[in-house]
């Protein structure tokens, strides 16, 4: 009697697909999908965010303590509002990861919810009360406002780094943040030394802006992070770039037309430049 299978799904199998050029991004999973398999790790969709949590607790000497965005300690992280991309070797063992949150900021612009540590924390009366604050100075999250998706905890274990999979996972995290919330635009923050080394570039076609300033004990204490943002149709040429740059289909340029005139329209005020 043959036992039953115990190999899971691969990864697109476990994503629903229901905004912008689908097709492409479908294709854009399954590339990165593949290559991650070519390193020997499989792929996962997770929204286990005390083990992301545990994870980076673990790996503390490869990896800066995560901020309290992804912490369910402090936020209510729910499959409608968070998701985690985890990769995994042939042990079980997790070998990287990459985290989205969508947040809907309203007529509050991300400076504002930063300002506010309301990127931070679901209750930060407390925290800033008890001293917490930021500054932000870059110029372009005084403008952006409404459904907005935070691509972050990107870390890959020392041993599989230099293999590619920071120019792809990433890209693979905000592709489906687009495909099941239609968001228009994307932000993270990057430490400037990873900016200096190239990182950004890595992770994607980002704008890099100077600054968001942290006074947070509960995380890293002072400390100074670039502020990144990317909207939908710059994420879109992305990765029909990155598709053809791995010959997986020729014509980059037929793609990015096609794709950009038949994504969902957003609505107005989702992530566009705040009003007075």
């Amino acid at each position: 009697m043959f036992e039953k299978s115990t190999v899971e799904p691969s990864i697109l199998a476990q994503m629903s697909l229901n905004h912008g050029p689908r097709d492409l991004i479908a294709r854009y999973i399954g590339h990165a999908d593949q290559a991650a398999r070519d390193l020997g790790v499989r792929l996962r969709l997770s929204w286990d965010f005390d083990r992301l949590i545990a994870l980076n607790r673990q790996h503390r000497d490869s990896w800066p303590m995560l901020s309290p965005i992804f912490n369910p300690r402090y936020n209510s992280l729910r499959r409608d509002n968070a998701f985690l991309v985890e990769g995994v070797d042939e042990f079980g063992a997790t070998v990287m990861t990459s985290a989205g949150r969508l947040y809907d900021h309203g007529d509050r612009s991300i400076a504002d919810d930063l300002r506010s540590l309301r990127v931070f924390y679901d209750q930060p009366g407390k925290y800033v009360a008890a001293g917490e604050s930021v500054e932000v100075s870059a110029p372009t999250a005084e403008h952006l406002c409404g459904r907005i998706m935070f691509s972050g905890a990107v870390w890959v274990r020392p041993d599989y780094r230099r293999h590619g999979l920071t120019k792809i996972i990433p890209r693979l995290t905000r592709s489906y943040a687009l495909a099941q919330w239609n968001t228009p635009v994307f932000w993270a923050y990057i430490d400037h030394d990873l900016e200096e080394i190239g990182v950004a570039r890595a992770y994607g076609s980002w704008h890099v802006e100077d600054r968001i300033a942290t006074h947070m004990p509960t995380w890293r204490g002072d400390h100074d992070v670039l502020f990144m943002s990317m909207g939908q149709a710059t994420l879109i040429r992305d990765i029909a770039g990155s598709l053809d740059a791995y010959d997986l289909r020729t014509g980059a340029a037929r793609w990015i037309d096609s794709a950009i005139a038949n994504q969902s329209m957003v609505a107005d005020r989702h992530g566009m430049t705040k009003r007075s």
